[in-house]
C-alpha cells in the first residue's frame, strides 16, 4: 500500500491568500436576484431585498431550528405563499430597507459600516440571531458612551427591549446604567437625561451605583418631571394645574428617590411643598427622622418592614459620589472600592484626579516619572493579570536624588489588597518608615526596602514586578502572595491619582474625559498640568510633553505627544 504524505498549512499570509477573492465572490452573491430563493420585503413599501436560504440557516439563528415547513422565526415577519421555482416572500414592514442591506452584506462577508444606525442593526442582529454582530454594536456602543449621549443610548437600548420578544440585552442595558451612575453628576445635566422615559428614570434611580447624595438625586428628578411637564417656575410659583401636571408625572417615581435618607430640613422645604409625596410617606419620613436622632443600637428606628428576604432599599445608602472618576480599575461592581480606599485614608468623601495611567501614557517606567514624580499625596491602583487590585499610597513624592535605590520617609504610606486575593480587602502598614518608598528611574513605583512592591519597566509584557511583603511593611496575613496571588506576576494597567485639593505640584485637569472621534482617533483621556511641577520635569522651552495612548477605527496603536 502506498502511504499519504501529511499534508501541511500554508504560512501566515499565504494561508489566507484566497479571502479577499472569497469575501467579493461572497458578495457578488449577495447582489445575485437570478439564484436567489428568498426575497424580503422590507419597509413600508416593501422594498425586495434578495438572499439565500442556504446562507441564511447558517448564519442566523432565526433561521436554525425550525419546525416543519417554517421558513424562519424573525419577530414581526410574515411568509407569503409563493409559486413553485420563485423565491419565497418575508414580508418586514417595520425595518429600514437601508439597514437590512447592510446586514444581509454583513451575513455574507461579514463586513459592516456602523454609522447613525447602530442601534437599528443591534435590534436586527437580535432578531435574526446574529449573536457577533450585536455583541460588535454594543461593544462599539460603549467605546463611545460620553456624558454627552449615555442617556440618548440608554433610551435607545430600553425601546429594544420593549419591541423584541427573544432574549434581552440586559447585560448591555447594564453597562449602560453603569455608565450613567460613575457619571450622575454630569449625565443629570444633559437633555438626553430630562428627555428620558420614564422606564429609564426608573431604572437610574433604582441602582445603588447612581452617585449623588439623595437630596441630589431628588432635585435632578424634580427637573426631569418639571421637563416632562413643562413647568419652568419654581415651587412656590406653579399654579394648581401645574402642580398636578407634575405630580402625574412623579407618580410612580417618587417611590424610587430614598426619601428617609433626604435631610430634614430639605425634605420640609424642597420636597414636601411640591405636593408629590403621599401623607401616609410625609409621616413616616418624620417619624424615621426623630427616632434615628434617639436610636441606640438596641433600639433602632422602625420603618414599613420589606417582604421577607429582600432589604428595604429606602434605607440602603448609595454610593454617594464616583470619588476617582474616569478610573479604568474601580469602576462598576468595583465601585464600591472606592469607599474602603477613602476608610483607609480617613476621609470618607475625598475626591481624587487622575495624574496617570499605564495604558494611556505609557508602561514604561519613564512614563511614571514623568507624570508622577513630585506628586504627593497619591494612591497607585494597579490590576494584576487575573483580575487582582492591589497598590499602595504614599504621603511622600518620588523625587530624583543623588543615587539609584534611594529611600524616602514616610510616616503615613501603606500597601493594600483591594480585589481577587483571599483576604482581600486588606491593608498593610509602613513598620520601617525610612524606606517607605524608594526612587529608581529605571523602575515604575516601589515600596520598601524588600521590596515589599515592584511594579517593572514595561510591566504589561514581563513578570518582573514582584512582592516580598513583609519586609517594610506588615498587615494581617502578609505574605508575598497577598496583593498579587504570586511573588512574581504581570500588571496589566495601574493608575495614580491625588487628591483634588492637596496636590503639591500643580493642578491636574481632564481636558475631557474619553474625548471621541478626533479625526478618526478615539482618544482616551487628554491631560493638561500647569507647569508648577518640579523644574527637572520641564523642558527647555518650559512647556511639558504629555504622551497619551489612542487607538484609531483600526485599532492601531498611536502615540500623540500634546504640549501643554
Amino acid at each position: 500500500m502506498g502511504s499519504r504524505g501529511q499534508g501541511a498549512f500554508l504560512p501566515g499570509d499565504k494561508a489566507l491568500a484566497g479571502l479577499p477573492q472569497l469575501l467579493d465572490d461572497l458578495q457578488r452573491l449577495s447582489e445575485d436576484q437570478d439564484s436567489a430563493d428568498v426575497v424580503f420585503l422590507v419597509g413600508r413599501d416593501e422594498e425586495r431585498i434578495y438572499a439565500h436560504r442556504i446562507i441564511m440557516m447558517a448564519r442566523c439563528k432565526s433561521f436554525q431550528t425550525l419546525k416543519r415547513g417554517e421558513i424562519c422565526r424573525i419577530p414581526g415577519c410574515s411568509v407569503l405563499p409563493s409559486a413553485p421555482g420563485t423565491p419565497i416572500p418575508i414580508r418586514l414592514p417595520h425595518l429600514s430597507p437601508e439597514v437590512f442591506k447592510q446586514f444581509i452584506l454583513y451575513v455574507y462577508t461579514g463586513k459592516i459600516l456602523l454609522q447613525d444606525s447602530i442601534f437599528d442593526m443591534m435590534s436586527m442582529a437580535k432578531d435574526l440571531g446574529v449573536e457577533e454582530l450585536q455583541t460588535a454594536c454594543e461593544d462599539h456602543v460603549v467605546s463611545t458612551l460620553s456624558v454627552a449621549n449615555a442617556c440618548t443610548f440608554l433610551t435607545a437600548v430600553m425601546e429594544i427591549q420593549e419591541k423584541s420578544t427573544g432574549p434581552k440585552c440586559t447585560a448591555f442595558m447594564e453597562r449602560c446604567v453603569s455608565y450613567i451612575g460613575e457619571n450622575a453628576g454630569e449625565c443629570v445635566k444633559t437633555n438626553a437625561f430630562l428627555n428620558l422615559t420614564k422606564e429609564g428614570l426608573i431604572k437610574l434611580i433604582s441602582s445603588d451605583y447612581f452617585c449623588l447624595e439623595e437630596e441630589d438625586v431628588w432635585r435632578c428628578v424634580l427637573a426631569w418631571a418639571k421637563n416632562q411637564a413643562g413647568v419652568t417656575q419654581p415651587t412656590v410659583h406653579w399654579t394648581e394645574e401645574e402642580r398636578v401636571r407634575v405630580c402625574q408625572h412623579l407618580s410612580g417615581v417618587i417611590s424610587h428617590v430614598r426619601l428617609l435618607q433626604i435631610d430634614s430640613k430639605v425634605f420640609a422645604e424642597e420636597v414636601e411643598p411640591t405636593g408629590a409625596v403621599p401623607m401616609e410617606l410625609s409621616l413616616e419620613r418624620y417619624r424615621f427622622a426623630a427616632l434615628s436622632s434617639a436610636k441606640t443600637p438596641h433600639n433602632p428606628p422602625v420603618v414599613h418592614q420589606a417582604p421577607p428576604g429582600e432589604t428595604d432599599k429606602r434605607l440602603q445608602p448609595r454610593l454617594l459620589l464616583n470619588l476617582f472618576p474616569g478610573s479604568a480599575i474601580l469602576k462598576s461592581d468595583k465601585l464600591h472600592l472606592q469607599t474602603v480606599l477613602n476608610g483607609w485614608i480617613g476621609a470618607s468623601k475625598q475626591m481624587w484626579k487622575l495624574v496617570f495611567r499605564s495604558s494611556a501614557h505609557g508602561f514604561s517606567a519613564v512614563s511614571f516619572h514623568r507624570h508622577c514624580d513630585g506628586v504627593a499625596p497619591l494612591i497607585i491602583i494597579a490590576l494584576g493579570s487575573r483580575g487582582e487590585i492591589s497598590g499602595g499610597y504614599s504621603d511622600v513624592p518620588w523625587a530624583k536624588n543623588s543615587r539609584k535605590g534611594g529611600y524616602i520617609h514616610s510616616e503615613k504610606a501603606f500597601l493594600f489588597a483591594l480585589s481577587g486575593t483571599p483576604d482581600a480587602p486588606n491593608k498593610f502598614d509602613i513598620v520601617k518608615k525610612p524606606y517607605a518608598i524608594c526612587y529608581h528611574p529605571e523602575c515604575g513605583p516601589i515600596f520598601g526596602a524588600g521590596a515589599d512592591l515592584l511594579i517593572s519597566n514595561t510591566c504589561n509584557s514581563n513578570m518582573d514586578s514582584y512582592s516580598n511583603l513583609p519586609h517594610s511593611y506588615d498587615g494581617p496575613g502578609a505574605t508575598c502572595t497577598s496583593m498579587f496571588g504570586d511573588y512574581n506576576f504581570t500588571i496589566v494597567d495601574y493608575e495614580v491619582y491625588t487628591p483634588v485639593a492637596e496636590a503639591t505640584r500643580g493642578t491636574v485637569t481632564s481636558k475631557g474625559e474619553s474625548e471621541k472621534n478626533i479625526h478618526g482617533i478615539d482618544l482616551c483621556e487628554i491631560y493638561e498640568v500647569k507647569t508648577s511641577a518640579p523644574q527637572h520635569l520641564i523642558d527647555g522651552q518650559g512647556s511639558e510633553l504629555l504622551e497619551v495612548i489612542v487607538k484609531s477605527n483600526d485599532q492601531a496603536s498611536k502615540e500623540i505627544r500634546f504640549s501643554s
